[in-house]
């Protein structure tokens, strides 16, 4: 056996006995996939004919445009039936990077959490599980996510972000009994941390672009999904300038805070020009758009809503009107 294949297999086994059971965390999707053909090569896998399900799965990609809305989930099954653990990687950043607005771009970024768990490459795994947190801060996948990032700071040493983790992880894990326990369990570690302010946001130091035009606003943006690549560094910038406060009268009452605003992420671009033809598109339809730039992505986003559950209602009108898959992102 080469030693590459040795490693693999080591470093999944190590991956597997982390995990409190597998119901929590199947090693394949094999009912989450959405085409009956992704559903077979799963199939094979599970049943040992993973020459076949590779072979299954290279057919598909070859009749697939990669523009077409199935090519993610076809290389995300890719991922899942590779050969070693560096194809595997190598499939599943394709997704969390080139398909970054896809729906399939949260459960790679998970999986490649998991990899790095398993070979002991921490850091690695806690700029993964960051990069859920900022870009997908209402997947469904935040209470498996927050199991990973509780082992992942407990062995780093850093229980309080461990703990505001499994916070969030038990809020939303009703639905999933035994990983609920596995978060309650790891939550007796957290007795001793008293309970403090939340970190700052990166979302809150992320700088301004400098603006396109006198029609487009630019403003402080919010990370969230993309289709292009992160950079670790996203997560920690410089705050923006702070703007000189006029003093208030002494008989003035305090002004209240402002709440956060919720937009909806229509797509992300790497270029300006891009950016400045993707608004162009939207005002075309009668949308307002506004353009966020972040480590050199540009955001393309329209609306400005109180409540993020304003903005979810008005996701599936826009979805249909613009195809394509926009979503939900908290803003300034």
């Amino acid at each position: 056996m080469k030693t590459s294949s040795r490693r693999w297999l080591r470093a999944v086994a190590r991956l597997w006995a982390c995990l409190p059971a597998l119901s929590v965390f199947p090693v394949l999707p094999a009912f989450s996939q959405t085409d009956p053909r992704l559903v077979e090569v799963v199939r094979h896998a599970q049943e040992g004919e993973s020459d076949s399900a590779r072979v299954k799965i290279q057919q598909l990609l070859t009749a697939t445009p990669p523009t077409d809305t199935l090519y993610p989930q076809i290389v995300y099954t890719q991922a899942m039936v590779a050969s070693d653990a560096s194809e595997m990687r190598r499939q599943l950043q394709r997704v969390a990077v080139e398909y970054s607005s896809s729906s399939w771009a949260d459960d790679a970024l998970l999986r490649l959490v998991q990899l790095d768990y398993a070979s002991t490459n921490l850091d690695g795994a806690a700029r993964n599980l960051e990069r859920i947190r900022l870009d997908y801060p209402g997947t469904p996948l935040v209470p498996q996510a927050a199991y990973w990032a509780a082992r992942t700071y407990f062995d780093q040493k850093k229980p309080d972000l461990a703990c505001r983790w499994i916070a969030d992880g038990l809020k939303d894990s009703s639905a999933n009994l035994e990983l609920q326990n596995q978060l309650r369990y790891l939550n007796q570690r957290c007795g001793q941390f008293a309970a403090g302010p939340a970190p700052a946001r990166a979302d809150t130091l992320a700088r301004p672009a400098a603006p396109f035009d006198s029609q487009h606003t630019i403003a402080a943006a919010t990370p969230e999904t993309t289709s292009s690549p992160t950079s670790p560094s996203d997560t920690a910038r410089s705050p923006a300038p702070r703007q000189p406060a006029s003093t208030p009268r002494a008989d003035s009452a305090p002004a209240a805070p402002a709440g956060p605003h919720y937009r909806i992420q229509i797509t992300a671009v790497r270029t300006k020009a891009a950016a400045e033809s993707a608004a162009g598109k939207l005002k075309s339809k009668g949308f307002n758009p506004m353009t966020f730039e972040e480590g050199g992505l540009y955001k393309i986003r329209i609306g400005d809503y109180r409540t993020k559950a304003e903005a979810a209602a008005a996701l599936p009108q826009i979805k249909a009107k613009l195809g394509g898959s926009p979503f939900v992102v908290a803003g300034s």
